[in-house]
């Protein structure tokens, strides 16, 4: 009995041992799954943690090219030099924040012509982050330009006439193939307008009371561009055309028909924009002078008139006789100031035919009614002062020191006027009084003047892009002038794929700079290049 006892006690352990062994083989299986999840989240947080590091460096890197602009901004000479700010490449192209090994001076980058491609093919490459500021040239088929845009360049939204925005509405529409475009500008005129009453075609409050959820016509000015999608009929397909990614270029995905999104590109090699680009909402601008000096009101008494030609004429600008034809234009009977429409009128050319006797009765320099609407007041004809003194070499004086504005209006700012040296054609045409010749030969023009040569209204009637009498038309309608700017960021490193991209709309007053409206647009992708700026061969903006 014993031995048959101690065998059996001996089977009872090997069988225990063979219990146990596989216990502990799962035992530390698990263990090991519980610490390999464990490194993999801590990795995981770690990976987590240094995307989100480098999303805020890349952020500060686009940030810090804010800080770029407004500082040149800043300087009030600065901001009416469009050649300090609208393509200035050696500036902001793949400009420098800060970087491990070197510093801007020694920037492989700044030596390789703004080029980056030559970074990191004899080493690893060095930590560095960048900036560049980017944005269309929509006169242009090299679509990337290293600068920003002043939204005086744009149609005021919010100011313009029905027809304006009826003639520049109805080709972007026709372009997208919209075959209802009537009622779609229809639809937008009636959200603004403060009545009730609908046009053909247009809604009012009686259609959006009755949407899920429920909301009211704006009758009112637009606070944003993006208000436009509460318009019946509007999407982003009408708002930014084909450019999805809103970067003014025809990249592949938006010239391949229904292959790719957006579904709704026709494939024809030009890129349909969208009215988005034309427009705004922000442009307005105080009635001073570049030097930020009140104007010289002719609507005010001759002694205020006299006091502040003292104050604000320099010796040798204007002549004696020029002088003392304004001031003695006070005690003129017979003119009407408002009239004049702008200090263009003081410009008498002795060749211009009569007003009365030319048969050009429009001021559009063809002898021919003009086709418009019957809604549409006609564009008004300025008359010029007879035997007026003042020379042509006077008129950038003349047109930036003097205002033909009502008293009661001058400190008040005037909203919409439009920059004839950055307005793309498709916005220069619709000012009223400019003819598509004049508006042609503007947009040719102002690439062959020197900055200095742009700074005041005066240059298109002294540089002789148009006449005397088309410069008078539109004259009371234009600027040089910027205070709202609309600056687009990149943000980016030598050594990471991370890019985050931004939109501000800054306005200036005086030196400081407010933020009007900002977007995060980096989940639209990256969009620009960094390094390849020869990609626009299929860019072409539709006319």
């Amino acid at each position: 009995m014993t031995r048959i006892a101690a065998v059996q006690r001996r089977a009872r352990r090997q069988r225990a041992a063979g219990f146990i062994l596989p216990v502990v083989l799962v035992l530390v299986g698990l263990l090991s799954m519980l610490v390999a999840g464990f490194i993999w989240f801590v990795r995981a947080e770690s990976a987590g943690m240094h995307a989100h590091v480098d999303a805020q460096q890349a952020r500060l890197a686009a940030e810090s090219g804010l800080e770029d602009i407004t500082a040149l901004l800043r300087q009030p000479l600065t901001r009416d030099d469009v050649g300090a700010w609208f393509n200035v490449p050696q500036r902001w192209r793949n400009a420098l924040v800060w970087a491990s090994d070197f510093d801007r001076e020694s920037d492989p980058a700044r030596h390789a012509g703004g080029s980056r491609e030559q970074i990191g093919e004899d080493g690893p490459i060095a930590p560095a982050w960048r900036y560049s500021v980017v944005a269309a040239n929509l006169d242009n088929s090299l679509a990337i330009r290293y600068g920003i845009t002043p939204e005086s360049g744009r149609l005021n939204i919010n100011v313009a006439s029905d027809y304006q925005i009826e003639q520049l509405l109805t080709p972007i529409l026709v372009g997208l193939e919209i075959e209802n475009y009537q009622q779609q500008i229809n639809a937008l005129l009636d959200w603004r307008d403060p009545d009730d009453t609908p046009r053909e075609g247009g809604v009012e409050n009686e259609y959006y009371n009755l949407l899920e959820p429920a909301y009211s016509s704006k009758d009112g000015p637009l606070d944003t561009l993006e208000e436009i999608l509460l318009v019946k009929g509007w999407n982003a397909a009408l708002l930014y055309g084909e450019d999805t990614n809103q970067n003014g270029v025809l990249d592949p995905n938006e010239d391949d028909g229904d292959a790719s999104f957006p579904p709704y590109d026709n494939a024809d090699g030009i890129l349909d924009p969208g009215v988005a680009p034309f427009l705004t909402l922000w442009s307005r601008e105080p009635d001073t002078a570049i030097d930020n000096k009140q104007r010289i009101n002719m609507n005010s008494s001759a002694a205020i008139i006299s006091a502040q030609i003292a104050d604000t004429i320099m010796e040798g600008e204007l002549s004696p006789e020029t002088l003392s034809f304004i001031v003695g234009l006070k005690q003129q009977q017979g003119v009407n100031f408002e009239e004049l429409g702008s200090p263009a009128g003081f410009y008498f050319d002795p060749n211009e035919t009569d007003d009365d006797g030319s048969g050009d009765t429009d001021g559009d320099g063809t002898g021919e009614p003009t086709s418009q609407p019957s809604s549409q007041p006609r564009s008004q004809s300025f008359k010029s002062i007879p035997n007026s003194p003042v020379k042509l070499e006077e008129m950038p004086i003349i047109m930036d020191r003097f205002s033909t504005r009502p008293v009661q209006q001058a400190q008040q700012p005037i909203a919409g006027l439009v920059n004839i040296n950055t307005a793309p054609f498709r916005v220069l045409v619709l000012v009223p009084g400019m003819t598509p010749e004049a508006a042609g030969a503007i947009v040719s023009k102002r690439q062959e003047l020197s900055p200095a040569a742009l700074r005041t209204t005066a240059w298109p009637l002294v540089s002789g892009a148009v006449d005397a009498r088309t410069f008078r038309n539109f004259a009371p309608f234009v600027t040089t002038k910027s205070y709202q700017f609309h600056v687009e960021v990149i943000g980016y490193a030598d050594h990471l794929k991370m890019v985050r991209r931004f939109e501000w709309i800054i306005e200036m007053v005086g030196s400081l700079a407010q933020v009007k409206y900002y977007r995060d647009l980096t989940s639209l992708g990256r969009a620009w290049p960094i390094d390849d700026d020869n990609f626009s061969v299929i860019s072409t903006v539709a006319p």
